[in-house]
């Protein structure tokens, strides 16, 4: 089995295109996965039928007595459910085992995201040094993840290829390799430009094939290094809550949808495959609708 999970992982990276992160999670979920199935099965030389339905629920069980939290279980036995109809799918299975399995009920949980105010006070935390490239840098790529709604990863591999000042738009590449084109907003390339300036002060020209966005030494900047300027701008403009990257695409979409746009066009724009992932933000804009309501108008109940 062991080799087939290699094929598996192969599949994802080659065909399916994931990213490199994505299949190296997937790796550990399944080692797990295996070394589980070899403690239950009592062998070495596992083989696909091993991995049976009544395996895969204990292996389930065997996660929830070690407290994994429901959304961790339900994430592992998505990677065991797409190993299985892998299986199926090449020939080296008979059934489906885990198809009929289904995933634990959990809460709902909301994004967290900045209200209008909230974004601005976050993006101007960094805007008392502005003279420095780290924090021109670091106000250009909020602007953008801000204005655009972009992921953590698409940012990061951004060249300056893919940056049209001239018409105000990105070209991103997305999960499974998939491209779409995305509004950059007036601000963000007003940002843009004045880190490119002063990028182009301390480390010469620049080329079309260079990363957009650069850390202190010039390179191209790291996801961590990004994490770690959201933390500061959090604690500059006196946000207590630990906000990632993705809580600006979060805000980008729910101040969208308050403005009025379709989820359809939302959904592009993030470069969402299914409506169903772009639907979570209506339930934050409900919420607030009602709390205006409730306070505002004389008949609510309150």
């Amino acid at each position: 089995m062991e080799e087939r999970i290699k094929d598996y992982l192969r599949h994802l990276s080659l065909r399916r295109k994931y990213s490199p992160h994505t299949v190296a999670a997937y790796g550990r979920d399944l080692a797990e996965f295996h070394a589980f199935l070899k403690d239950y099965s009592g062998t070495d030389n596992l083989r696909p039928e091993n991995a049976d339905r009544l395996a895969i629920r204990s292996y389930l069980a065997w996660l929830a007595r070690k407290s994994r939290a429901k959304t961790t279980i339900n994430r592992k036995l998505a990677v065991v459910k797409g190993f299985t109809s892998f299986l199926l799918r090449s020939g080296g299975a008979e059934r489906d085992p885990a198809r009929s399995i289904a995933s634990l009920k959990t809460e709902r949980r909301h994004p967290e995201y900045l209200t209008r105010e909230q974004a601005d006070k976050f993006i101007e935390s960094f805007c008392g040094d502005s003279a420095s490239l780290r924090s021109l840098c670091a106000v250009a790529m909020f602007e953008l993840f801000y204005s655009s709604g972009l992921r953590l990863s698409e940012l990061v591999g951004l060249n300056l290829a893919d940056y049209d000042p001239s018409r105000l738009q990105v070209r991103v590449l997305g999960k499974g390799s998939k491209e779409r084109i995305v509004p950059v907003g007036r601000m963000a390339a007003r940002a843009i430009s004045r880190c490119l300036e002063e990028r182009k002060r301390q480390f010469g020209a620049y080329s079309s094939s260079d990363p957009l966005f650069v850390g202190p030494k010039g390179n191209r900047i790291q996801p961590r290094q990004i994490q770690r300027l959201v933390v500061e701008a959090c604690r500059l403009a006196g946000d207590s809550r630990a906000l990632g990257p993705h809580a600006l695409r979060h805000s980008f979409a729910t101040v969208m949808l308050e403005s009025g746009a379709d989820l359809l066009s939302i959904a592009e724009m993030l470069g969402h495959a299914s409506l169903s992932t772009t639907q979570k933000y209506t339930h934050l804009t409900v919420e607030r609708l009602k709390n205006v309501y409730r306070q505002a108008h004389p008949r609510s109940g309150l």
